[in-house]
């Protein structure tokens, strides 16, 4: 049987290709045109099978619709800023930029070796000003609307990297990039305002035709709309007197006359001030982050055990003038409403089993018909509907068909408001130390930020 020598097959037509610059597409208005285009690889070494795979893909798609008769675009390119470069380059002694290069040349070998069809000619390297300069145009334009804005966030920083972390990067409490224990900071952030899509990405989700209707209800948790009542809980000063109000989102203004506690979410970032000088300051920052790092992928799952701590403040039910005393726990997420709960433990579930728990008062503001329930006896949350109790003008109604008029109420006394929930957040975007495409924005002692004038850019 005759052998074929692989390697110089390829190497005879790979010749070829670049002679004839066989790739390289100019623009033919007599053809239709298709623009075929895979993620690029991160610079970070040498390319992998995982690579392999999905470029032969690629070019296996491309060629075929060469030869269907379409103007193919498909070029190749390097996803070249980030952290890893930098501490790469850190551990080699060299710089982000060198090494960068160093790496973009290895892989740019093994895909000539590989013989994939890409018009090396549109080569894109996100690291070169005249590429990033675009990222910064965009940047500006999205300033000037207001979609991009700082705020102050807490975040998850490793004090090693000197960076922000993503949830997703600590890994047993640590950095998982260079095993630091991950710390929390309050810091001011940039953050890109897609709660600003929020309908139109929700409505549209009905014109998504050819997706799963699995993956379209994921889609529609994850932006999670709900509608409700925003209301006021003033926060007692160390001195005794009303301070500022903390604004929580309930579904259910019916058994706010229910209220024996709060719940903040951990992160929340009013907590860090609420439990400065505070005697157990320390253990409540553990507990913060055993919640926030240790348990950042199951303290969601109904299976979590429910754990909580008193904060060692109150908060004062609007409704009643009554004194709640302030938790924070591990159930309480800042993605939904406003990071901070009322808990009425008689008629939720999830509340009852954290007071008995934690040894916190109940109270019944909803009794089923021609019964009366004793919080004393309880054995479980009441969560059917019934009659309002102990509930002010609303006494002796349906708790359901109250709830228009409790809004009207609450609106009247201005405690409340009607509004509409999302769970969808704002997307910090300030994850780059050095590597990164620079903001193009500078700080000035008289005029405050001023961003740089598009004819001046790119910050390189």
């Amino acid at each position: 049987m005759e052998t074929v020598d692989l390697k110089k097959v390829a190497s005879k037509w790979q010749k070829k290709w670049a002679e004839k610059k066989a790739f390289e597409v100019k623009e033919d208005a007599k053809k239709p045109k298709y623009y075929c285009l895979e993620m690029f690889p991160y610079p970070s070494g040498k390319l992998h099978m995982g690579h392999v795979r999905n470029y032969s893909i690629g070019d296996a798609f491309a060629r075929y619709k060469r030869l269907k008769g379409f103007n193919v675009l498909y070029p190749m390119g390097y996803d070249a800023f980030g952290l890893p470069a930098e501490n790469a380059a850190i551990k080699n002694k060299s710089h982000p930029k060198d090494w960068t290069k160093k790496c973009i040349g290895q892989m740019h070998e093994q895909q000539v070796l590989m013989g994939n069809s890409y018009d090396w000619s549109r080569i894109v390297d996100t690291s070169q000003p005249e590429y990033y300069r675009w990222n910064q145009w965009l940047f500006l334009q999205m300033l000037k609307k207001g979609l991009a804005y700082k705020r102050q966030s807490t975040i998850n920083w490793c004090p090693s990297c000197a960076t922000v972390t993503a949830a997703e990067e600590v890994v047993d409490g640590k950095c998982w990039r260079c095993k630091t224990p991950i710390e929390l900071k309050e810091k001011e952030q940039w953050f890109l305002k897609i709660t600003h899509y929020t309908n139109e990405l929700l409505n549209d989700i009905d014109s998504l035709e050819h997706w799963p209707e699995r993956v379209r209800t994921m889609q529609r948790n994850w932006i999670g709309r709900s509608e409700g009542t925003l209301v006021d809980f003033p926060i007692v000063e160390k001195d005794g007197k009303k301070g500022k109000e903390v604004t929580i989102f309930t579904t259910r203004p019916d058994t706010l006359w229910g209220v024996t506690f709060m719940v903040f979410a951990p992160e929340h970032p009013k907590v860090l001030e609420l439990i400065k000088g505070a005697k157990d300051e320390k253990k409540i920052l553990e507990f913060i982050k055993h919640v926030t790092v240790d348990e950042k992928f199951t303290r969601s799952e109904e299976a979590t055990e429910k754990e909580g701590m008193f904060i060692g403040r109150h908060a004062i039910n609007p409704l009643t003038n009554e004194k709640v005393p302030i938790y924070i726990a591990n159930f309480v997420l800042m993605e939904y409403g406003t990071g901070a709960i009322m808990a009425v433990p008689t008629h939720d579930q999830r509340d009852f089993e954290f007071a008995k728990k934690y040894n916190i008062a109940l109270k019944v503001v909803i009794n089923p018909k021609d019964k009366k329930l004793d919080a004393a006896t309880m054995k479980e949350a009441y969560v059917d509907d019934g009659v309002l109790v102990d509930s002010g003008p609303f006494g002796g109604k349906n708790n359901r068909e109250a709830i228009p008029a409790i809004n009207d109420w609450l609106e009247k006394q201005k405690i409340g408001r009607r509004t509409v929930n999302y769970r969808l957040r704002d997307w910090l975007i300030s994850r780059q130390r050095y590597w990164g495409t620079p903001i193009p924005v500078v700080y000035c002692d008289k005029c405050g930020m001023q961003a740089v004038p598009e004819n001046e850019l790119p910050v390189t």
